[in-house]
């Protein structure tokens, strides 16, 4: 039996070297219907809410990971897919916006 999947996609190479910066924000998952939604991975640790300089943070497609890692990021999009409630509530990216995206303009819109 075939279990539909969501499948993560990162256009931009993953470097390691954001493991220690606590996010990625280079991510689209696109669901088995063919809907792409932009998502930003962060780590738990990274948010240093004493000293944060904005009244707060909150980003659309927001994923907390205990670390940023692939294997983390591909869990926690397997887990959300699974239960139904996080992919519902974001706007699908319009798939021209997203192929046409570069790295300066990241994330896209939808």
């Amino acid at each position: 039996m075939n279990i539909p999947k969501a499948n993560p996609r990162f256009p931009v190479d993953f470097n390691p070297l954001f493991t220690d910066k606590g996010y990625w924000v280079y991510a689209v998952v696109e669901l088995p219907k063919g809907d792409r939604y932009s998502v930003y991975f962060a780590q738990i640790y990274s948010f240093d809410l004493p000293t944060m300089h904005d009244p707060c943070f909150a980003p659309p497609g927001l994923i907390v990971v205990p670390e940023v890692t692939i294997p983390n990021m591909e869990r926690a999009v397997d887990d959300l897919f699974g239960s139904g409630k996080f992919f519902p509530c974001l706007t699908p990216l319009d798939p021209k916006r997203v192929s046409d995206c570069q790295t300066k303009d990241w994330p896209p819109v939808p």
